[in-house]
């Protein structure tokens, strides 16, 4: 009786045993589909990591090789791979139809153009890339005077605290991004890649990017207006509402690359020996004969736009140092010289350096140059002239102009050059380019200034070159 009275509590007790079973297994299941989870996770963020570094390297590369692709050009970046319009290949950048000038653009990474396979994040999306107005090469849209000075237009702004994590000051503001968009979160809907396309199409941002009011950020949609600050914005840790995943590219990633880049103070010094000889070829074409070799004067150092040849315009009166003038026609009223713009239209015949790779040149970095001319040699000088008013370099030598690329920014002399539309005016202090001398020489009105020369270092790296009172053009 005892044993057929154990059988109901072996059978309570085996239940028991297997309900504990079953407990362990769905727990087990559950550590398991958890750590699975999260090591998906993990791989998404190190996968979208490799591809978004991949992509910084190659765009920082094409910004450094790109005066090569473009003979003359500037070291700007590609436009984004837009859309699927315009007979452009997919993955190549739409330097063609790049909307406005100074308008920040947003499109899929040109990974044809980089030399890249069509990159792609964790979530199997491949990679979006932003460029700002002021850097992007885009043809007759491309930025006046790309160099190692300007500006970008990014911002990027947290989506936990709304505060910005890049941008606070200008020269901080990036010149580009590269976004992942990872996997799809809230109502975003991405179609598959059509038949022999590697990525989605169409390419709407916001089925990819998020946006947030809170922090004023905009990943999928821009301004669409030339000269603006568009901002970016990013999360903490990615979360089911925003986790796109962004790298940026600073003015001073790109500033570095060109600054140590082999023949950079070469380039140069080469136009800056070609501007002076464009300067030396006027005073020989002025109509008094070979006994006039008056030369123009300066343009202001404040200028309303910095990036416009036609503001670089010589000024009447006693200013003369300034920077390098290339509109001449106030000298010209008392010169007579029929030479218009003493750089865009110097001749190529009797300056042979001055081709066109110069010139172009010259545009990029023309808020780079200052120039002085001594009073003996200025539009107002009598004629025959004579050196009795020139200038020196080391207290030597008798010099009729002296031309100045302010070279690369010095951290110790806390030189700063942002200008408008976006920034308030820093170029308009020579301190901010020169160095010694050179700087407190403008705007020149003294009698046989002296110019300072020396071996780049770091408070120093002014270079300079100097036209003689025959008119002869050398590096001093």
């Amino acid at each position: 009786m005892n044993r057929n009275s154990a059988g109901p509590y072996r059978q309570r007790g085996a239940a028991l045993l297997l309900l504990m079973l079953g407990v362990i297994v769905a727990a087990a299941t559950v550590l398991v589909v958890t750590v699975n989870v999260d090591a998906l996770k993990v791989q998404r963020q190190t996968s979208s990591l490799d591809a978004l570094g991949q992509a910084r390297d190659a765009l920082l590369d094409y910004a450094l090789v790109s005066p090569e692709l473009t003979p003359g050009g500037s070291f700007g970046l590609p436009c984004p791979d837009i859309d699927s319009s315009g007979g452009f290949l997919e993955g190549e950048a739409h330097s063609t139809a790049c909307g406005a000038a100074g308008e920040t653009v947003i499109g899929r990474l040109p990974w044809r153009t980089l030399g890249l396979p069509a990159l792609k994040d964790g979530g199997s999306e491949c990679l979006w890339y932003v460029v700002s107005g002021s850097w992007k090469h885009a043809d007759a849209a491309t930025g006046d005077m790309i160099n190692a000075d300007t500006n970008g237009q990014l911002q990027v702004a947290s989506v936990d605290t709304g505060a910005l994590l890049a941008g606070l000051v200008p020269a901080d503001r990036a010149v580009a991004a590269v976004i992942a968009a990872m996997p799809p979160v809230d109502r975003q809907r991405r179609p598959a890649a059509s038949a022999g396309m590697q990525c989605s199409d169409p390419r709407r941002p916001d089925d990819y990017l998020e946006d947030d009011a809170a922090s004023g950020s905009r990943n999928s949609g821009l301004t669409g207006s030339p000269d603006v600050i568009d901002v970016l914005g990013l999360a903490a840790e990615a979360n089911d509402l925003h986790n796109d995943r962004v790298v940026l590219i600073s003015r001073a990633d790109v500033a570095g690359r060109i600054h140590a880049r082999p023949g950079f103070l070469t380039d140069m010094r080469d136009l800056g020996l070609a501007a002076a000889a464009c300067i030396a070829d006027y005073a020989t074409r002025n109509p008094g004969g070979a006994g006039d070799r008056r030369m123009p004067w300066p343009a202001p150092v404040a200028l309303a736009d910095y990036r416009l040849d036609d503001q670089y315009d010589d000024a009447a009166g006693t200013l003369l140092a300034g920077r390098l003038s290339d509109v001449v026609d106030d000298s010209n009223g008392l010169t007579a010289n029929p030479v218009a713009r003493v750089l865009s239209d110097c001749d190529s015949v009797a300056v042979p350096a001055w081709n066109s790779d110069v010139r172009n040149r010259w545009r990029y970095w023309k808020d780079h140059f200052f120039y002085a001319v001594a009073g003996s040699f200025a539009p107002t000088a009598a004629v025959p002239s004579v050196c009795s008013d020139c200038l020196t370099v080391n207290g030597a030598g008798s010099y009729a102009a002296i031309l100045v690329f302010g070279n690369r920014r010095l951290a110790g002399a806390s030189q700063v050059r942002n200008a408008p539309p976006l920034d308030t005016d820093t170029r308009s202090n020579p301190s901010n380019y020169l160095e010694a001398a050179n700087a407190a020489n403008v705007p020149g009105t003294g009698v046989s200034l002296d110019y300072v020369s020396q071996p780049a270092s770091s408070t120093f790296n002014d270079l300079l070159f100097c036209i003689d009172d025959n008119l002869v053009v050398s590096e001093c």
